[in-house]
């Protein structure tokens, strides 16, 4: 973080809520997940992005309407204004790296390897070691997943159940998975 960015403008949002949407400001969140979606023409939840630690994320730095940020944990974030965003371009070109990582993801042919990579990012972005393995310890549902690639619930739940059988994840716990060593 830059020092000209304030700590002072910290925003607590809890777990459910959702990032105010202001054009002149843009938010860099400091600690917890945001989930970033918009609505489909039929009502069906579109994911753009999943952002946490040092990411970026507004209403700005999209062209999609609705552009909605729902936390999907307890998040800290600072609001930066617009006459500070010059101070942004590590954490601007961080956000599209990460885009372009979810756009290989989401575009493979095979499912079951889209949903196994995007739980392997998930990991490596948000996960914290564990005995077992990585730990992704955020609410993220069946249906949140199957959104993010383009699938259905169903089809989600069908293939982590072969993952666990297979060894590959664990899921001691509702609103958790392990991604095993």
């Amino acid at each position: 973080m830059q020092t000209l960015i304030s700590q002072q403008n910290t925003t607590f949002f809890l777990d459910g809520e959702q990032l105010p949407t202001e054009v002149d400001y843009l938010w860099l969140i400091t600690s917890g997940v945001v989930k970033t979606f918009t609505q489909g023409q039929n009502g069906t939840s579109i994911t753009l992005g999943f952002w946490g630690n040092k990411d970026v994320v507004g209403n700005s730095l999209s062209k999609v309407d609705p552009y909605i940020m729902r936390c999907l944990s307890d998040v800290k974030a600072i609001a930066i204004p617009r006459i500070q965003w010059g101070s942004l371009s590590r954490e601007m070109i961080y956000c599209q790296q990460q885009t372009q990582q979810l756009i290989y993801i989401v575009r493979n042919t095979k499912v079951s390897q889209r949903l196994w990579l995007l739980l392997t990012w998930l990991a490596s972005k948000f996960g914290r070691i564990v005995s077992y393995g990585k730990l992704i310890d955020f609410k993220l549902t069946h249906q949140e997943l199957a959104n993010a690639l383009g699938t259905t619930r169903i089809t989600v739940t069908k293939i982590l159940n072969q993952f666990e059988q297979d060894g590959l994840i664990m899921r001691p716990k509702t609103r958790c998975i392990i991604l095993k060593k």
